[in-house]
């Protein structure tokens, strides 16, 4: 990345709620819901149907048990403009958009072991350099309602008022 990205927010609790886009909240509004007596989701417990509009902005990422190694399963089309290319099926590793390693797993780690919710809200260069101010929120999913086998990430992008 040629142009540093800039935090402006890393909230690892419900308190971005008071701050973020309304599609940020609507998106972690819906996630809540399907959290059952304290148990994390799955993927089956979402419908693609009845998430159309945040399609776009959706990214899957598979976490592998032992090595926490991840793996983008599914990137919505608003991600990949702003990635600039397709990394389905890549490790994130090799395709994160942050300014580090470091600063990506912050995020993915505190979802993985943590089992939270992490928010961050960032003024980011997209494919084309031109800079964006980003918020993402990342939540688990599980496939036994324990561990983390699945990050979900929802992102919007907002062209920078001058």
């Amino acid at each position: 990345m040629t142009k540093p990205m800039k935090f402006n927010a890393r909230v690892f609790d419900e308190s971005f709620l008071d701050q973020c886009d309304a599609r940020i909240a609507a998106f972690y509004q819906i996630w809540k819901s399907k959290c059952k007596d304290g148990v994390i989701p799955s993927r089956s417990d979402f419908d693609p149907i009845n998430m159309v509009c945040f399609l776009p902005g959706i990214t899957l990422v598979d976490v592998n048990s032992e090595t926490k190694e991840l793996t983008y399963r599914l990137v919505g089309t608003n991600e990949v403009a702003v990635l600039g290319k397709d990394p389905t099926g890549e490790a994130v590793k090799d395709n994160f958009h942050a300014n580090s390693w470091d600063d990506a797993w912050g995020n993915y780690g505190h979802v993985i072991n943590k089992k939270g919710v992490a928010y961050d809200d960032s003024n980011i260069p997209n494919s084309n350099g031109v800079i964006e101010r980003d918020q993402t929120v990342f939540v688990p999913l599980s496939s036994d309602g324990k561990q983390v086998n699945i990050v979900m990430a929802y992102s919007i992008q907002q062209k920078m008022v001058r």
